[in-house]
């Protein structure tokens, strides 16, 4: 369940639109726990309208494609990931983790994962630890591209 519902966040976020207030005024009035909430909201809707601040309710699985565009995005236009999740209509905290798994594992990390139970683990042997994924010649390719922006 959400903190805020999707009809708290457009109302918060319309009367910040209308008048000349600060952040801080409706924080304080409606118990917000944090500027920082209402400024993302405000981002949002000013790029992308009121809707995109509505509590989301279905899961999207992105493709790797998507997710380097979003981290190029971060990488090339040098802005943050809050920024950029307002451009591309989704989480900051999404964002911040593709830009941190570049960063760490390089465009491999962002291979959709098989989710799910492993099928040894019905099984009750032990399993061989996982090696870590190995790049295929595309991602390569993507990934030097990417260093070299």
């Amino acid at each position: 369940m959400t903190r805020y519902s999707s009809q708290f966040r457009v109302k918060i976020v319309s009367r910040y639109l209308e008048g000349n207030i600060s952040y801080a005024d409706p924080c304080e009035e409606y118990h917000i726990s944090g500027t920082w909430i209402l400024r993302g909201w405000v981002q949002r809707a000013k790029v992308h309208g009121l809707d995109s601040i509505k509590v989301k309710r279905s899961r999207t699985v992105s493709s790797q494609d998507c997710k380097l565009a979003v981290v190029e995005y971060v990488r090339t236009h040098q802005v943050s990931c809050a920024k950029t999740a307002a451009h591309f209509d989704i989480s900051a905290s999404q964002a911040y983790s593709w830009d941190r798994t570049v960063r760490e594992q390089g465009v491999t990390g962002l291979r959709s994962k098989v989710r799910g139970r492993h099928p040894d683990m019905n099984k009750r042997k032990k399993v061989k630890p996982i090696n870590r994924l190995k790049p295929t010649q595309e991602e390569k390719y993507k990934q030097e591209i990417l260093e070299l922006k």
